[in-house]
C-alpha cells in the first residue's frame, strides 16, 4: 500500500525532471517584457522586419470571401514571434491568465481578446495569421489577445491541440530603429516621419547634411490629461523649440529650420502616446 501511495509523487516528479530538461531553440530568447509560464520552453523563435503587420483587433471573420480578422490595426516595425510549448498538465487559460496579468501589471492597453469559439477558426489563426502549423488547435481551447504597451505592440495566443500538447504563441512589434535612411524614406513617401527618440537626432543631422537644400518644419504635440489648453500648447512647443536648438547646435542653418507646437490640435486618434514630435519637408 505504501508504494502505490508514493507511485504518484514519483511520477510527478519524473514529469518534472522531463519538463525541466526540455530546452530552448537554438538562438532564441524571452522578451525582457515578459518572462515565460513557469516551465514552458521555445519551440519556435525568428525575428524580421515586416513593413505592415495587421494586428488583429477583431475575431476571425469570412469577409469578401476570405477568412481574416475583422478588424486590425496596421503598423511596421520588428517583429519577434516565439512559440512555447507548455507542460501537458497545464492548460491554455491559465497561460492566458498568467500573461494577461502581466500586461495588465504594465499598464497595457488590451485592444481585443476572445475565447473558444467567439475567436473564430483556430485553422486560420494557426495556418495564415501566424503561420505557425503547431498552433491548429481545438476551437474551445483557444484564447487570443492583442494589446499595446507604450511602443509596443503584441499579440498573444494560447491553444491545445487535439494531441493535448499546449502552445502559447506571442507576436511582439517593436518600432523600426530610425536610421537617416529610414528617415528619408518616410519622408519620401509621405512627406513626414515621427521622431522615435527626440534626444537622438543622428538620422536627422544626417539626412540634413545629405540634402542641403532641403528645409524642414519641426512639429509637435501634446495631448496629456487633466491638463489646461494653453499648458498643452506651450509644453508641445517648447518640445518643438528644443529639437530644433539641438539641431542648430550640430551645424545646420536655422534658415532651414522651423517649429510648430500644436498641442491637442491632433485629429489622429491611433496615436496613443501623450507626447511626440514628428519631422515634415517644407
Amino acid at each position: 500500500m505504501r508504494i502505490q501511495a508514493f507511485l504518484p509523487v514519483v511520477l510527478m516528479l519524473l514529469l518534472s525532471f522531463t519538463v525541466r530538461a526540455e530546452s530552448d531553440v537554438s538562438g532564441s530568447s524571452d522578451p525582457h517584457q515578459l518572462p515565460r509560464f513557469p516551465l514552458s520552453w521555445i519551440v519556435s523563435y525568428n525575428t524580421r522586419t515586416v513593413p505592415e503587420y495587421a494586428l488583429a483587433t477583431g475575431p476571425m471573420r469570412k469577409i469578401g470571401g476570405i477568412i481574416a480578422p475583422e478588424l486590425d490595426k496596421r503598423i511596421k516595425g520588428e517583429l519577434t514571434r516565439i512559440t512555447y510549448r507548455l507542460p501537458d498538465i497545464d492548460t491554455p487559460d491559465q497561460a492566458f491568465n498568467y500573461y494577461l496579468k502581466l500586461l495588465q501589471s504594465m499598464q497595457a492597453k488590451i485592444l481585443f481578446q476572445c475565447s473558444s469559439r467567439q475567436c473564430g477558426s483556430s485553422n486560420q489563426w494557426a495556418n495564415n495569421y501566424f503561420e505557425v502549423a503547431e498552433l491548429y488547435g481545438l476551437d474551445r481551447s483557444q484564447f487570443f489577445l492583442s494589446a499595446s504597451a507604450g511602443n509596443l505592440q503584441l499579440a498573444l495566443y494560447t491553444v491545445k491541440r487535439g494531441n493535448r500538447r499546449v502552445y502559447v504563441h506571442i507576436d511582439l512589434i517593436e518600432p523600426l530603429k530610425q536610421t537617416s535612411e529610414t528617415l528619408a524614406a518616410d519622408l519620401q513617401q509621405q512627406g513626414f516621419s515621427w521622431l522615435n527618440d527626440s534626444e537622438q537626432l543622428e538620422p536627422l543631422i544626417d539626412f540634413m547634411s545629405n540634402n542641403p537644400q532641403q528645409s524642414i518644419l519641426i512639429g509637435s504635440y501634446n495631448k496629456a490629461s487633466g491638463v489646461a489648453l494653453d499648458e498643452l500648447l506651450s509644453r508641445s512647443s517648447n518640445a518643438a523649440v528644443e529639437v530644433q536648438d539641438l539641431l542648430i547646435e550640430a551645424g545646420i542653418e536655422p534658415a532651414r529650420v522651423s517649429n510648430v507646437g500644436v498641442g491637442p490640435a491632433l485629429p489622429v486618434s491611433e496615436i496613443e502616446q501623450p507626447a511626440g514630435v514628428w519631422i515634415q519637408l517644407r
